[in-house]
């Protein structure tokens, strides 16, 4: 998180110092705090998870179509690979090396021949929808982190006015609350997984 909120705007600034105050003001007198983030940091939280979430959702809507068809296409080659390893077992040892299949004679050449060149299509086709779908969830999570990162400036300047205004018997009731809060960020962001693994992965727009 940056330490120097400078994309945050004069009037914003503004609104999230009024905000510090009043809810610094709010504890003054008032029994310890339990555990937790004052109620800025909370909805600053659910906001940027609501914005993750639509973006998750915007990006299986968008590619779902190339979600399954990659995972009928997946499907399809294994198929194909073991069509073409049974057949490649009922010749004989000798006839099984691939100079020989690109040349050879009869109906399980010709259809060894034929399956290859499925497999390979089958193969070109996938990468191309896999490049797709990984170019549309890497713009997706980058948008969704940008969100998070506005807002970890929002705390920023939140927390500095918070800190400044919290009145010294809430500091003395609760010294934990030194250092400035940071979001947790949504799973689907912070994990390495690949777009079709998070979407095989089962979430809720993700299930074919």
């Amino acid at each position: 998180m940056t330490t120097q909120p400078l994309r945050v705007g004069p009037l914003t600034r503004r609104r999230l110092e009024e905000r510090a105050r009043h809810d610094a003001e709010a504890l003054r007198g008032a029994p310890a705090p339990e555990a937790g983030a004052p109620p800025t940091v909370a909805a600053l939280q659910a906001r940027a998870n609501a914005y993750a979430r639509r973006e998750e959702q915007r990006f299986h809507r968008r590619v779902r179509r190339e979600l399954t068809e990659h995972r009928l296409l997946t499907a399809a080659v294994r198929t194909d690979l073991d069509a073409f390893d049974d057949r490649l077992d009922a010749l004989p040892a000798a006839e099984r090396d691939h100079a020989r299949i690109a040349v050879g004679d009869g109906p399980a050449y010709a259809e060894l021949r034929r399956l290859e060149r499925r497999i390979a299509r089958r193969h070109r086709r996938a990468e191309e929808l896999a490049a797709v779908i990984h170019a549309r969830f890497t713009a997706a999570r980058l948008r969704a982190a940008r969100h998070f990162d506005r807002s970890d400036e929002k705390i920023a300047v939140y927390w500095g006015a918070y800190r400044a205004a919290l009145p010294r018997d809430a500091v003395d009731r609760d010294p934990g609350r030194e250092g400035t809060p940071e979001l947790r960020r949504s799973d689907w962001l912070t994990t390495r997984t690949d777009a079709i693994e998070h979407w095989q992965g089962g979430t809720a727009d993700g299930q074919a």
